[in-house]
């Protein structure tokens, strides 16, 4: 008796929270924005994105999601404007996150589509990396290509590959049929460090001191505007990003959501039971 006891406490929660759940998968392109990009909103440069999450709807108009998103996002300068600083890198981008979805409009028998609005937070895991002229591969956190740490450069702190953001977008869902629904959304990120890059907003670290603390790879990294030609003369007192331009991505998906249990057909006769008392007759006053 005790066994069943435990095993219903489980699974009656698990059932009931199943009437209002929906399984979500999307497909689409992720990007980045920053100093590496010459628009703040672009396709150039993007590359695929996937997602997986889980919807519980609190109502007929609301909805908290949890997701997993993952994608790369890079960028270069030699396919922007300012191909002479000729930086560039890549990130793999692991996210996390929680967001309150709002509907516009109902979803019943009678309105399959509406618009809707997003919001909430993430964590999100990111390394960015790039290549020398031989091909070899270097992540540049560790190389600290802005003098982080040094003596010489107290204002200039390591930044953490894990870090919070804050997911916010719209979108729009269609009703495909009583459990599948399709629908399109664009999200933006909100982030709270500006190197996603690698490149912050400080001048150039002077080379010499970079080779001497943290080696060759470092130096060589961190000023890349002598591969170029004609070469460019290296100066600390450059700036090496825009103090005006923050770090950013976001994600343009496709995302198809199905029902699990009954749960769209729960909310759909709520739905049909509030039309159908608000179309009904009022009743005759003798």
């Amino acid at each position: 008796m005790k066994c069943l006891t435990t095993l219903l406490f489980f699974i009656v929660p698990a059932i009931l929270f199943s009437q209002r759940m929906q399984l979500n998968i999307g497909a689409g392109i992720i990007n980045y924005g920053g100093d590496l990009q010459d628009k703040n909103f672009t396709f150039q440069q993007s590359n695929a994105a996937f997602s997986l999450g889980l919807s519980y709807i609190i109502s007929e108009h609301f909805s908290v999601t949890a997701a997993y998103t993952t994608g790369k996002v890079s960028a270069s300068d030699t396919r922007t404007k300012n191909y002479t600083r000729n930086l560039s890198f890549q990130s793999n981008i692991n996210e996390g996150s929680l967001v309150l979805e709002a509907q516009l409009k109902e979803i019943n028998d009678l309105n399959k589509f509406t618009p809707y609005i997003f919001g909430g937070v993430a964590v999100f895991h990111f390394n960015p990396y790039t290549f020398d002229t031989a091909g070899t591969k270097f992540y540049l956190q560790p190389l600290k290509t802005e003098g982080q740490g040094l003596a010489e450069y107290p204002d200039r702190k390591q930044y953490a590959l894990t870090q919070f953001a804050i997911p916010f977008g719209v979108g729009a869902k269609y009703a495909i049929s009583q459990g599948i629904m399709l629908s399109t959304e664009i999200g933006f990120r909100k982030l709270f460090t500006d190197h996603l890059d690698d490149l912050g907003s400080k001048t150039y670290a002077d080379t010499a001191i970079l080779r001497s603390a943290y080696g060759d790879v470092s130096a060589d990294l961190s000023f890349r505007g002598d591969e170029v030609n004609p070469p460019q003369v290296f100066s600390t007192k450059l700036t090496r990003g825009n103090p005006n331009r923050k770090d950013s991505y976001y994600t343009c998906l496709i995302k198809i959501s199905f029902a699990l249990g009954n749960s769209s057909a729960s909310l759909r006769s709520n739905s049909s039971k509030k039309m159908r008392k608000q179309s009904s007759c009022p009743p005759k006053v003798l």
